[in-house]
């Protein structure tokens, strides 16, 4: 008499093949006959899969109700924001907005395969000052003296730096590189619907396999496909040659055909990541769609919560002309991650290794800036989640840092007339963070910001210029948003005002930032792109979309040009990081090694 199928072997099959199986276990003479016959190369592994019945049948839809949130094997709730509760100053404790009805809990184990880091609780840390420090804190005043007996609005800045990764020397090579950074958790969530056929597809698929090319057997990746309908098209495996193999099979075997439902795919996606048995610290959903899905707007923000609560970040990137700009912008916006436009097809590869490039530098998860001034604090500008503690102190938190990124805060303060003193105080600022290369909480020691009194001002006192680049970049963001929203209305005219004011108030200055020539040359951009409907419909709101939440988030994923452009920009080099560069242009190389696989199916 057979003997049920083990939970250790289970475990080991896809979800498919457990349900095939779920029966009698054979004889160990049928056992070894049928071990013999299982898949060891692409080919025969892609031909079982044509044959397999199970590969035309819609999953159901991840957005069911009634379920619960399925717990950790580890014994612990489901997974908590590492955050704690909303980030928009919720007192309501996070609860999903669906829930899965598939199971998804076949993920390949990780190395040096631990629980979650939300099951690890960690003390207070204690504020430390280290030279190899992953993020450090330092403050800026743009004049560095005020008058006496004046009340003063003045400008501040607060940057956060993340650490350069040491650059690459001859004697190094790209495996010890590989060997240092932080394994990922990859998610390619990639729309298959009718309009993708033909081009559009083969360059979704060299992109994607361009990243498995580049994962190391430390990485693991999932695909996720949808259309009328969502469906894995593999679990969630180690890039090891047998994981690249079938990643590659999976990516190959992609059919384009059905609607659009973005909500479903990014559903499934989430029910994938949530369900992990195992977790690598850096996890990432990388969403692509040249569609338009109306049902998924009232859908995202509880998506968006779900991947946060998973400490997934999610990148989206709209191809062509067609997609729904507006959706993807807002989806980057809440997930405080950029939004990518790609309008020509052969920038998709780019675009996923700028993106992916990114993510292996990963340094901070978690950063909290803390601000408390000794003066009112009026406004703290930043495209990130700022909590108001009190009319002197805030906190921002910041998901994550890559490798040698800022994060700027240009902060409004008001100075008293009667302020005491000759240096004075104006606030105290400090970051607690996840390091990554140790998996501790790290706190630094506050760092003041002072001005001095004076009693008599300055003659042609010179600001700083690095608050000025920064007052900058907020009133272009600001600016090119309000145009925005008078070009969706249809008022071309008063967008146009807009974008012209910016660019005198630029321009006026008498002392020019190192950013003043690439701000300019954005409004100029935008302004062409805001002259009729037809423009901005034409591509003109994506391109503009992408920008602002390139500069609000101060991090993009491409260096390539539009198409589209009345003229030239250098924006994108302002933020695109040396590691996402190397990534990019090892995109534009071959990809020689899988040039068997390709051959295989093109014939």
């Amino acid at each position: 008499m057979g003997a049920s199928l083990s939970s250790e072997n289970a475990a080991q099959l896809p979800r498919n093949d457990r349900a095939a199986n779920a029966r009698p276990m054979d004889s160990p003479q049928q056992q070894q006959q049928q071990q013999q016959q299982q898949p060891n190369t692409p080919i025969d592994m892609f031909q079982q899969q044509q044959q397999s019945p199970f590969e035309a049948t819609p999953m159901s839809n991840p957005f069911g109700a009634g379920a619960s949130p399925r717990r950790s094997p580890f014994g612990a709730p489901p997974v908590s924001s590492p955050f704690g509760s909303d980030l928009r100053g919720s007192n309501q404790s996070f609860r999903p907005c669906t829930a899965p009805t598939e199971t998804f809990d076949d993920d390949d184990e990780v190395f040096h395969a631990a629980p979650h880091a939300a099951a690890v609780v960690q003390p207070e840390p204690d504020p430390t000052v280290n030279a190899d420090a992953a993020l450090t804190v330092n403050t800026r005043i743009e004049y560095a003296a005020l008058p006496r007996g004046e009340t003063k609005d003045v400008f501040g800045l607060i940057t956060v730096q993340a650490a350069s990764v040491p650059q690459p020397t001859e004697a190094s090579t790209a495996a010890v590189s590989d060997e240092e950074r932080q394994p990922m958790d990859l998610m390619c969530v990639l729309d298959v619907s009718g309009s993708m056929s033909g081009d559009k597809l083969q360059q979704v698929q060299s992109g994607v396999r361009f990243v498995i090319d580049q994962s190391t057997a430390r990485d693991r990746l999932s695909i996720v496909s949808f259309q009328s309908y969502a469906k894995r098209e593999m679990r969630m495996r180690r890039m090891d040659a047998a994981g690249k193999d079938e990643a590659n099979v999976s990516t190959l075997r992609l059919r384009a055909g059905g609607g659009t439902k973005i909500a479903s795919g990014l559903g499934m996606a989430l029910s994938i990541m949530e369900q992990r048995r195992y977790r690598n610290k850096v996890s990432a959903i990388l969403l692509l769609t040249d569609g338009q899905d109306a049902s998924c707007r009232s859908q995202l923000p509880a998506l968006l919560t779900r991947a946060q609560a998973a400490n997934c970040v999610v990148y989206a990137f709209g191809f062509g002309r067609d997609h729904d700009a507006a959706l993807l912008s807002d989806m980057a916006e809440q997930a405080h991650t950029p939004f990518t436009f790609v309008e020509d097809s052969n920038n998709i590869r780019e675009a996923f290794a700028g993106a992916v490039g990114g993510l292996t530098s990963m340094v901070a998860q978690n950063v909290e800036l803390s601000i408390h001034c000794h003066v009112s604090l009026k406004h703290a500008h930043t495209g990130f989640v700022m909590n108001r503690l009190s009319d002197q102190s805030a906190t921002v938190v910041i998901p994550d840092m890559f490798a040698g990124e800022t994060r700027n805060v240009p902060v409004e303060l008001v100075v008293p007339a009667n302020a005491d003193g000759d240096d004075m105080l104006l606030l105290e600022a400090h970051v607690r963070y996840t390091d990554l290369k140790s998996s501790a909480m790290v706190q630094t020691v506050p760092v003041p910001l002072n001005v001095s009194r004076v009693d008599e001002p300055q003659p042609e006192m010179e600001p700083d210029l690095e608050v000025v680049a920064q007052r900058e970049r907020v009133e272009v963001t600001q600016a090119l948003k309000l145009a925005t929203r008078q070009s969706d209305e249809g008022n071309f005219t008063e967008a146009q005002r807009v974008l012209d004011e910016a660019d005198i108030r630029i321009k006026d200055r008498k002392c020019q930032s190192k950013l003043s020539p690439a701000l300019a040359e954005e409004l100029a951009d935008a302004k062409g792109r805001m002259r009729s409907r037809s423009q901005w419909e034409g591509g003109g709101r994506a391109e503009v979309l992408d920008s602002c939440q390139m500069h609000q988030m101060e991090r993009c994923t491409n260096a390539f040009a539009s198409s589209s452009g009345s003229r030239p920009k250098s924006s994108k080099s302002m933020y695109l990081s040396p590691q996402q560069n190397d990534w990019v242009q090892r995109s534009k190389g071959g990809m020689s090694s899988m040039s068997g696989i390709s051959g295989m199916f093109s014939r």
